[in-house]
């Protein structure tokens, strides 16, 4: 990590706090961001474990190659099957390697996210959504 890194991430600090949370919070990824679907293809939906939230993004871990989630743009938090707040936009803020295998379709990776706007029935639910969910500061 360079100096100007470690300098910017000791005086700026975050925006919002970071909460893990519990094992049940699920993000669903929709498979297609520049596109006005019609009819959304249930089958194409990814479901993957959220690692951790904020009001501003949130990271969560996934199974397969970078290439596989490229093209999505929103997503959706629930918790086991209870939806919370459904077509979040969301910007990629960094796709890293957890685990490394010969096989993409194998590969393990963390993907963090920054949420686009958000409007203020959206915030509160989001707000409620980690006061619930949550089970440490991070």
């Amino acid at each position: 990590m360079k100096l100007l890194e470690i300098l910017k991430k000791l005086f700026r600090p975050r925006r919002y706090h970071r909460f893990s949370v519990d094992k049940g919070v699920l993000v669903v990824i929709e498979p297609y961001a520049g596109q006005q679907v019609q009819v959304l293809d249930v089958s194409a939906l990814r479901q993957v474990q959220m690692l951790n939230i904020s009001e501003g993004g949130c990271a969560f871990i996934y199974q397969g190659s970078r290439k596989d989630l490229e093209a999505s743009g929103f997503l959706s938090l629930k918790f086991k099957d209870i939806p919370y707040l459904e077509r979040l936009g969301f910007v990629t803020k960094s796709d890293s390697l957890l685990c490394d295998s010969n096989d993409e379709e194998e590969q393990l990776r963390i993907r963090r996210v920054e949420f686009q706007w958000i409007g203020v029935l959206d915030r509160e639910k989001l707000k409620e959504f980690i006061k619930q969910n949550a089970i440490a500061r991070t």
